[in-house]
């Protein structure tokens, strides 16, 4: 079994994929560019590391955010295209938060994803797969995303796929934990494995902090919970704060400048790590004017007691 299928979760995906890899194979063409789209910690690397693996190409990955111009694009594919044939191995050069270029280092890409050549480089290069991963495939230009032939959505895992990760977790650092603490911690992972990975991490550590039995009881997990200000379905204190402040504004849209102000946090960290998940759940909805609390927010917020109102 290929290092793709060996990863927890995302079934129909995984098949998808695996089929296309083995049809390329046969075909012996190269893998056509490809996004992974979906709220941040949904494992869009890992997964482009295991197709990289089961392709066997050369992995290199790049974030968006490191690259400003469109030169430094071109060399940072040059010397990855260079790397590659080193290990006579096609590319697979990967993007993450590819949303985070600009203009320019996008529109640079053009010719090398179709024509394989860098003209201002005057450079031929052999065939290559781009992978990209964003949260905001909204921000990309048109033509960059015409060219990219796989739009492959992560979903928030389900819960026993959740609880699956969280026992390999805790099986790494050799803790016990009963399927009733299993369940009470996968309900509060936002179905996000890199909620699950941390939470482990903070639930192992309130255990060795206490002392005694290598096991995790349920005073370990309400004491991580309340320590670390998660919810009952696992938003933080900043998440619940967003969305008490679009209650408060009675249904006026707001800015995420000013949303990012009230909450002290840069406008990227909002768009990046705070409103994806509000925005999967169907708590807040993005409008031209700007961010509203849904019924579905505001019934969540009643419920876990963070205001008074009738549902």
């Amino acid at each position: 079994m290929g290092k793709l299928q060996n990863l927890i979760g995302q079934k129909r995906l995984k098949n998808m994929i695996q089929r296309d890899i083995t049809a390329c194979r046969i075909a012996k063409e190269i893998f056509p560019h490809s996004m992974l789209l979906g709220p941040g910690g949904l494992g869009k690397t890992s997964f482009t590391e295991a197709i990289a693996h089961d392709l066997d190409y050369h992995f290199v990955m790049i974030e968006g955010a490191m690259v400003k111009t469109r030169k430094q694009m071109l060399h940072r594919l040059a010397d990855a295209s260079a790397k590659a044939e080193a290990y006579e191995r096609p590319l697979l050069f990967f993007i993450d938060e590819v949303h985070r270029l600009a203009a320019d280092p996008q529109e640079s890409l053009y010719y090398p994803m179709t024509q394989w050549k860098i003209t201002e480089l005057d450079a031929d290069i052999p065939p290559f797969a781009l992978f990209a991963a964003t949260t905001h495939p909204h921000m990309l230009l048109r033509p960059f995303l015409s060219r990219i032939r796989n739009k492959w959505h992560l979903d928030r895992y389900s819960e026993d796929d959740i609880q699956l990760i969280l026992l390999n977790e805790f099986d790494k650092y050799k803790l016990i934990i009963d399927a009733a603490n299993l369940d009470k911690i996968a309900k509060r992972c936002l179905g996000i494995p890199r909620l699950a990975t941390d939470l482990t991490l903070k639930v192992r550590n309130e255990v060795l902090c206490r002392g005694g039995e290598l096991q995790v009881t349920a005073q370990d997990c309400d004491r991580t919970f309340s320590l670390e200000s998660i919810d009952p379905i696992g938003l933080n204190a900043v998440q619940v704060k967003y969305l008490i402040v679009l209650y408060e504004a009675q249904g006026t849209p707001k800015g995420v400048g000013g949303l990012a102000g009230v909450l002290d946090r840069d406008v990227e960290v909002v768009c990046d790590s705070i409103e994806p998940v509000l925005l999967s759940l169907g708590f807040i909805d993005r409008t031209r004017s700007g961010r509203v609390l849904t019924a579905k927010g505001r019934k969540h917020l009643i419920k876990t007691g963070k205001i008074m109102e009738a549902a």
